[in-house]
């Protein structure tokens, strides 16, 4: 079947609070073209009022949602839910490792689909680019030939990155990139791939194909009479039947640029788009390239836009504060450019810890059992405690959430406060690795369910008050 090309270029144990108001319509899933408009400057406001949320008698609540802040989602939930062909719930998700391994997306997309329905399994990488920690479920993926990737944040590395933080190119015609829908996934079935790319003037030809059809040939050179020097650009290939496989490669004439590519389904349900990446900040996608995010997240239309950071910034004893809190105005003001229609959720980090006498406590011999007289036992310099600074990470995102008009949720909190992550390391079977910063899959389940538990509590409350009865409209 005949491509559709969709734009040549995109464009330049706790409380929970109401997030009660009037009722928001998603964004439709068109992609949109934005004119880049200039932000304001951000502000230090909010940086001095940080306090400790966890040294008062009355903790503040898990999910924090000034009125109607989550509107657009549950709109779109509520569409999925009775099935009206408009119901696609898109959820894009940028974050950490946290989210890179794709466990807390991964329980989102089958709990959400499970009810709303599945609208496909979303945006994934093209193949496997060769970056390290790069893991998806519910897909399968893979590369053959020669790839380079440029990955975000590291070190020498060529933007534009991408939504995902990563673009991957290749020259030679044997270099092969494919995803594909499989019988034993979550999301086993697809109607479109969604191929995001980059344009540029001495770009070469891109050739793919659906399974084991003709390959087919698309130009994606600019034309050396172009203003811009480089134009993100999606293809649209539609697919026919249940499961399917799309392949990329080159074509001659230059290199290619890859960015990724979404499974979609065209059905009415809950999209979920993983784009963790290992070691990053919110810092991060703040500096990347959002002449070309901007646009890729525009196509993507989504409902809800999650921003979970704040492992890697706890972690750093120089962090600045008042800059993390300027990030997120920035960020927030990107995304409200971009995708003006989208709910937005700033996702703080769970409980970690560190030692006083770090990896020097792996060798030290085995501590003595502690005696009846309480000595003994693990040295203080070598037990696990919460870091101070991850508890004012916390404190800076819930009130950049709350200067923003948009929700947070306090996964510390909810996941039972600090000077946890010990605990859950020495479960049967533990919650935790033994770096006490990353869960294991039980983990991430917990946190997944504490975070659709509050959402669904307020989802159930939207729904009440959006009611003909609640609203004195008649049926």
């Amino acid at each position: 079947m005949a491509p559709l090309v969709l734009a040549a270029g995109l464009g330049s144990a706790a409380l929970v609070a109401g997030c009660n108001g009037p009722s928001v319509e998603a964004q439709p899933r068109a992609p949109v073209v934005v004119e880049a408009a200039p932000m304001e400057g951000p502000t230090d406001a909010g940086v001095g009022a940080v306090t400790d949320a966890y040294d008062g008698f009355t903790p503040p609540p898990v999910l924090a949602c000034p009125d109607g802040a989550l509107d657009p989602l549950f709109a779109a939930l509520d569409r999925a839910e009775r099935g009206d062909p408009a119901g696609r719930a898109g959820i894009v998700v940028f974050g950490d490792s946290h989210t890179a391994g794709d466990h807390l997306t991964g329980k989102l997309r089958r709990d959400l689909g499970g009810r709303f329905g599945d609208a496909g399994r979303g945006f994934v990488l093209a193949g496997r680019p060769p970056i390290r920690h790069y893991y998806q479920r519910d897909v399968l993926y893979g590369s053959d030939g020669k790839w380079a990737a440029e990955l975000g944040g590291k070190r020498d590395a060529v933007p534009p990155f991408g939504m995902a933080g990563v673009r991957a190119h290749a020259v030679k015609k044997d270099a092969t990139a494919w995803v594909e829908s499989c019988e034993q996934c979550g999301s086993d079935r697809v109607a479109r791939f969604d191929v995001f790319y980059l344009r540029r003037k001495d770009s070469g030809a891109m050739a793919y194909r659906l399974d084991d059809g003709p390959w087919q040939k698309l130009a994606t050179k600019l034309d050396a009479s172009a203003i811009e020097e480089r134009t993100p650009a999606v293809l649209s290939v539609p697919a026919t039947g249940a499961r399917h496989k799309l392949s990329v490669r080159p074509a001659g004439g230059g290199a290619i640029d890859l960015f990724g590519i979404a499974l979609e389904r065209d059905t009415p349900g809950v999209i979920i788009d993983g784009l963790g990446v290992v070691g990053r900040r919110l810092g991060h996608l703040r500096s990347w390239d959002w002449d070309v995010i901007g646009p890729q997240l525009a196509a993507r239309a989504p409902a809800l836009v999650v921003l979970q950071y704040g492992t890697n910034e706890a972690d750093d004893p120089t962090l600045d504060l008042a800059a993390l809190s300027r990030y997120h105005d920035e960020v927030i003001a990107l995304i409200r450019q971009w995708t003006p229609g989208s709910a937005i959720l700033v996702l703080g980090p769970p409980d970690m810890a560190e030692r006083e006498a770090g990896k020097a406590c792996d060798k030290m011999p085995p501590p003595p059992p502690v005696d009846e007289y309480g000595d003994g036992g693990v040295p203080m310099e070598c037990q696990w405690h919460t870091p101070g600074l991850l508890t004012a990470v916390v404190e800076v995102q819930r009130e950049a959430a709350r200067r923003n008009g948009v929700a947070f949720f306090d996964s510390l909190a909810a996941m039972g406060g600090p000077e946890e992550m010990d605990v859950f390391f020495h479960m049967d079977p533990p919650l935790a690795y033994s770096d006490h910063v990353h869960f294991t899959a039980p983990g991430y389940e917990l946190w997944g369910q504490r975070l659709l538990d509050a959402l669904l509590t307020e989802y159930a409350a939207y729904k009440t008050r959006t009611t003909p009865a609640a609203s004195g409209r008649l049926p």
